[in-house]
């Protein structure tokens, strides 16, 4: 496969975003934390209250790619069996030979929404981590790929308790990006109330803009040229010091804030920083990770990695406090070397 310039990925990606975002009104930050998710390879949670565009969203960002979607709807009644498909008893009529075959689940697409998937069990739940970290899954003793690129837009919705199972630590890992989904400004909204009233709003239409679609061949090279970016080792002592400063029992973390913390991001998180970091940067066209880059990532992709030692009300606002808190405490350590951070 004939490799992309940077140059040339992050024309695709700018088209991309501009394109989606014709769709979805007043989401900009949810529709940039996406893409970079899906270009890092990786895959989001979606927290929000419903008829915010989430689903909107994957329908319309799975038309401009150009991939397979599909959709689970996560019940308490849901078994694993029905997300990643089972081997069925067939019978060969003129032998009468018995054999089992294996039949496919929904999950064997490129983008997949899992909707409300905190209303799975956790039994349900695990079926995902193996698609999830190995990009396959194993039914009797068989490894079965799944589609290149594969991500998962999963959704929940923070105000409603009743029915719903805590995902494990384990399953939150395994999202890239964890972003809250907020309500839209006065402006963006009165747009969708016009677009409703003109047949027009996408989602309701069930037609999508196919103008610019990237296909699996482009979208590849795009996933590919955001490996080429580089990231410079001070960039990196920045991340590995952020990310070692949110757990409690670490050297380099805040004493005032040891307490408050149950257990902080793995050395996933610092990974998960820079892949999504260098996505972001090939999207606003630079060739190198800036800290500004990791700055305005640190949130969407440390909040699900935390834990505070004791619940609260409204633990991911107190969390993303927690997190500025950090990154500001590491700017400060890092500003006395001799680059800083940039």
């Amino acid at each position: 496969m004939q490799s992309m310039t940077i140059s040339e990925a992050h024309e695709y990606a700018a088209k991309l975003r501009k394109e989606v975002a014709l769709s979805i009104y007043g989401q900009d930050r949810l529709v940039t934390e996406t893409l970079c998710c899906f270009l890092a390879g990786g895959h989001i949670l979606m927290t929000g209250a419903p008829g915010l565009a989430k689903t909107t969203l994957v329908r319309v960002f799975a038309s401009h790619l150009g991939l397979s979607f599909g959709r689970i709807q996560y019940t308490p009644d849901l078994l694993p069996s029905d997300i990643i498909g089972s081997e069925l008893l067939h019978v060969d009529q003129a032998s009468g030979k018995r054999y089992f075959e294996f039949s496919k689940g929904p999950i064997f697409v490129n983008l997949l929404l899992a909707d409300e998937i905190n209303r799975a069990t956790p039994r349900t739940q695990s079926a995902m981590l193996e698609a999830m970290q190995e990009r396959r899954i194993t039914v009797g003793h068989q490894n079965h790929l799944l589609p290149d690129p594969f991500m998962v837009f999963a959704t929940q919705n923070p105000f409603e308790s009743e029915g719903t199972f805590p995902l494990p630590e384990a399953q939150l890992d395994r999202f890239l990006i964890h972003t809250l989904v907020e309500y839209p400004d006065s402006e963006s909204e009165l747009k969708i109330l016009k677009s409703h009233a003109s047949n027009s709003l996408a989602g309701e239409t069930g037609i999508e803009n196919k103008a610019f679609t990237l296909g699996v061949d482009l979208t590849q090279k795009i996933m590919a040229a955001v490996k080429s970016i580089k990231v410079e080792d001070h960039i990196i002592d920045g991340v590995n010091h952020l990310v070692r400063a949110t757990r409690p029992d670490s050297s380099s973390s805040l004493e005032h804030l040891r307490s408050q913390v149950w257990y902080g991001a793995g050395p996933r998180g610092g990974i998960a920083l820079i892949s999504t970091a260098r996505a972001l940067a090939l999207m606003e066209g630079e060739d190198t990770v800036r800290w500004s880059h990791v700055k305005r990532l640190a949130k969407p992709v440390l909040r699900h990695r935390i834990r505070l030692a004791s619940q609260v009300l409204n633990e991911n606002q107190q969390i993303d406090a927690l997190i500025d808190e950090v990154v500001e405490y590491v700017e400060k350590v890092k500003s006395k070397a001799s680059r800083g951070l940039e």
